[in-house]
């Protein structure tokens, strides 16, 4: 007898947070376990070589469901780039956690790529959610900002627009994201944890993913994938963090 199976389905969502619109494509074969996908600074629902439309196919089809999607100011949500922070990240996360449950999801995880990393460890004590993964996620806001434009400081002093690679990023955005201290935040966090690192990253990175790892309270796994860098460029660590991801959560969702 043929084995059936259920339809996956990509469809094109709108939400809104904050009184503004934002969009996402939710991967469902009627699941009832969902993954959110959290895009890195500068970065949308799709990501690097489309890292997230590969996730979000791979995880449904394999029983999780997905959902990524811009976070303000990104991609094809609302408001220009220049006007997002942290905290507004924070807040679509929160409305985005509340939309999975109205949809009727029994067990929530979050997935966060670099800044989207950071977005999610901020915001998991939070939103009573089930699992967290991390894909390089941002361990120090100060030493990140430092990394990119040594003079940043001195720039966010003396004007209120700063360009980065093109984008345009308003003084504000610095002083709200020097308010949280994500390695403080991740050393209290109880849910089940999987923290991936590329070891081809920069120091930054790499040195967090140690931090991280020495302030973790169990229920907590490291995976270090030899010779990935930021955004796993090369399609052979995308399989690999995906996979290796969707093994973890099928375990702990």
């Amino acid at each position: 007898m043929k084995k059936t199976t259920t339809p996956v389905e990509e469809i094109p969502v709108t939400l809104i947070s904050q009184g503004q619109q934002l969009v996402g494509i939710w991967h469902t074969g009627r699941s009832k376990k969902i993954v959110l996908l959290c895009h890195g600074f500068t970065g949308s629902k799709v990501e690097s070589k489309r890292l997230f439309v590969e996730a979000g196919r791979i995880f449904t089809a394999d029983g999780i469901d997905a959902f990524r999607f811009d976070f303000f100011g990104s991609g094809d949500s609302a408001g220009e780039f220049a006007d997002s922070s942290i905290s507004t990240n924070l807040v679509n996360l929160q409305d985005a956690v509340a939309w999975a449950r109205q949809k009727g999801y029994e067990k929530i995880a979050v997935l966060g790529l670099s800044m989207g990393g950071a977005t999610a460890i901020l915001s998991a004590a939070d939103l009573s959610i089930d699992a967290l993964v991390t894909w390089s996620a941002v361990p120090d806001m100060r030493r990140l900002f430092s990394s990119l434009m040594p003079d940043w400081q001195d720039k966010a002093l003396s004007t209120e627009m700063i360009e980065y690679e093109g984008w345009l990023i308003h003084r504000g955005f610095w002083e709200d994201a020097l308010r949280y201290d994500i390695q403080r935040v991740f050393s209290r966090l109880t849910l089940p944890k999987l923290v991936i690192q590329g070891t081809a990253d920069s120091e930054v990175f790499i040195d967090g993913f140690h931090s991280f790892r020495d302030c973790a309270l169990p229920p907590c796994d490291f995976m270090e994938i030899p010779g990935a860098g930021h955004t796993y460029q090369t399609p052979g660590h995308r399989r690999q963090v995906i996979r290796q991801s969707l093994i973890w959560l099928k375990r702990h969702l």
